[in-house]
């Protein structure tokens, strides 16, 4: 019998083994013996972690114990939030909760130290919670956030914002699907309301931008061009009742050059200014009467020519949509008066030239020779007097 010493313990082998037995024999009491004393010590400066070792097999032999350790305890972050679960190397790894210290809760998947994979973070003091993935400690992939507005966002975020494709629930019923990007609409989606409106195109700064489509709940229909959230540019938009606009937008009205067509056939082509007609257009009517002037807040107004379908043609100031001032108006029959005019009527100084060559010059109330005047004949005969209501009433000096 042989007798070795190692360390505390004596081991005693049998002197009929052969030698390369007893060798063999010796070599693994000695492994063993190391990998207890080493465990031991590993053991002395591992304090505060609660120790469920979990042993993998990594190659034959002997060394396949303590390669690789995953604990459960706690862990203190420098900020001063505390960490409860599995631990890898004295750092959180695998499944756990962290409470800060303004009582925000994490719990879920760590890497290396750093929240990674699925979590849920509870915001306490805003009363708000993030659902989704996690990498390197920003809330990135899909997920889903509640605020405390009760709204809520599920797609894709990026570092710690919404970025990409995302849905949000709004409170009022309304929703957005699309494109996000630093936590605003950004790129194409589609705005519904609660009420059937609903927008489809471009967005930016979390505002329609650029070509869109807006159905309001009423049908009416806006296609074309916007900026910051008004209709701005080129664009179409069709009325519930049938009109129909085509032209230029600005600040969510009409500017600029445009076309007017009305559910009646009529039909503006001219410019608007802040939406009402003003500066020079054209009306055309279905009955085939024509309008071509100057237009102010919607009205003829100023310079403008008229020619009526059955003939008759004005030329001269209008006011509010009437004859008003200057101008002149001639009967499809030849016909003409050239002078003052109000309210659609001659009114003021004026001349009156008929067909046939007979002749007024003089004064007119309410559309009526009123006043003085000069009335001629084609056959040279003369009146010169005082008019009432169309009707020479005293002579002044007659020619016969």
């Amino acid at each position: 019998m042989r007798r070795f010493y190692c360390g505390e313990i004596f081991i005693s082998l049998p002197t009929t083994l052969p030698n390369y037995l007893h060798m063999k024999f010796l070599y693994s009491v000695l492994v063993f013996t190391f990998l207890i004393l080493h465990t031991n010590v590993s053991a002395q400066n591992e304090v505060a972690f609660a120790s469920n070792t979990l042993s993998k097999k990594v190659t034959g032999g002997l060394e396949s114990l303590f390669t690789a350790k995953t604990k459960t305890g706690s862990y203190t972050f420098k900020d001063g939030s505390v960490y409860t679960g599995e631990l890898k190397n004295r750092k959180p790894n695998g499944k756990g909760k962290t409470v800060f210290k303004n009582r925000d809760t994490y719990e879920g998947s760590y890497i290396k130290g750093k929240r990674e994979g699925y979590g849920v973070y509870v915001f306490a003091s805003k009363g708000e919670r993030y659902e989704g993935m996690w990498f390197e400690d920003q809330i990135q992939g899909k997920g889903t956030y509640y605020f405390a507005s009760t709204n809520y966002y599920t797609g894709n975020w990026y570092e710690g914002v919404q970025e990409g494709e995302g849905t949000m629930y709004y409170r009022t019923g309304d929703t957005y699907v699309g494109n996000w990007k630093n936590n605003q609409r950004d790129g194409i989606g589609i705005y519904s309301w609660k009420n059937g409106a609903k927008y489809e195109g471009s967005w930016s700064n979390d505002m329609k931008n650029g070509e869109g489509v807006m159905i309001w709940d009423d049908k009416s229909k806006y296609e074309g061009h916007w900026k910051n959230d008004f209709r701005s540019g080129k664009g179409i938009y069709s009325y519930p009742h049938g009109d129909r606009y085509v032209g230029q937008w600005r600040e969510d009205v009409q500017h600029g050059q445009g076309i007017y067509t009305f559910d009646t056939g009529d039909r503006y082509e001219g410019t608007y200014l802040y939406g009402k007609r003003t500066g020079h257009g054209t009306i055309y009517r279905t009955n085939g009467d024509t309008y071509t002037g100057n237009f102010s807040d919607g009205e003829q107004e100023g310079q403008g020519t008229f020619t009526w379908h059955n003939g008759p043609v004005y030329e001269g100031n209008w006011k509010s949509n009437k004859r008003s001032g200057q101008g002149t108006y001639k009967w499809k029959n030849g016909d003409i008066y050239t002078g003052e005019w109000k309210e659609d009527q001659f009114h003021g100084k004026g001349v009156l030239i008929l067909n046939n060559g007979d002749k007024y010059e003089g004064e007119f109330a309410n559309g009526l020779k009123e006043g003085y005047g000069v009335e001629t004949t084609k056959d040279g005969k003369r009146f010169e007097g005082v008019f009432k209501k169309g009707q020479r009433e005293r002579e002044s000096t007659a020619t016969r």
